[in-house]
């Protein structure tokens, strides 16, 4: 089973409310440093009987969680510089908007896939 961690618990919302009942994959993280976004995810997990998630509000912190793969959720000009770290960091990634806002972003991004 797939351990998915998600970069951004307001903009990724979404993808936190499918992992929370999907079954083909554990939700084991959620890290946004705006702290009221983050506590809301918390307590909906919470409600939902889900206490294995870990929350983080440092991406450095989050990064080491033991995960296969993350969501990138957060600000869409910082996809491509997280994606890049959580690749080098042996993860599959998933960017929620295109990643790259410039060539010498796509060039750092296509060097590391």
């Amino acid at each position: 089973m797939l351990k998915i961690g998600v970069l951004g618990a307001y903009r990724g919302k979404s993808m936190i409310d499918v992992l929370m009942v999907y079954r083909e994959a554990e939700l084991v993280a959620i890290c946004d440093k705006f702290q009221p976004a983050l506590e809301k995810v918390k307590k909906q997990a919470e409600n939902m009987g889900l206490n294995n998630i870990s929350y983080y509000n440092n991406f450095e912190d989050f990064l080491k969680h033991d995960m296969d793969a993350v969501v990138l959720a957060n600000y869409a000009t910082e996809h491509a510089t997280f994606a890049v770290k959580c690749l080098r960091a042996g993860m599959h990634v998933m960017s929620e908007v295109l990643p790259c806002e410039t060539m010498a972003q796509a060039v750092e991004l296509k060097e590391a896939v």
